[in-house]
């Protein structure tokens, strides 16, 4: 699985996942809200939002296929689906960030 992130603004970002099934690829497209608050709350602004995006891909990739993750969200939304979004988000961002 690939991912792009496209800034398309300051806080929305265009995503890509290319999944390979079958030796068939499939791309998906999604739009992902982050504002400065979001990230400063769930990172204390530790990480940039590429990053943060990147993170919560791997994270709904884990837990739920390509098909179900929505078109377009807020990175809070996410929390309203998986309560514990925020807590891994910070032990990722305790393990990662300089």
């Amino acid at each position: 699985m690939k991912l792009t992130i496209i800034a398309r603004s300051r806080d929305d970002f265009g995503v890509i996942v290319n999944s390979e099934k079958m030796h068939q690829t499939k791309q998906s497209i999604f739009k992902v809200n982050i504002s400065d608050a979001d990230l400063h709350e769930l990172t204390e602004s530790r990480v940039d939002k590429e990053h943060l995006i990147e993170f919560a891909f791997n994270f709904l990739l884990e837990r739920e296929t390509v098909e179900e993750i929505q078109s377009s969200f807020t990175i809070k939304t996410i929390t309203h689906y998986f309560p514990e979004f925020p807590e891994q988000v910070q032990a990722w961002v305790d393990e990662n960030a300089e």
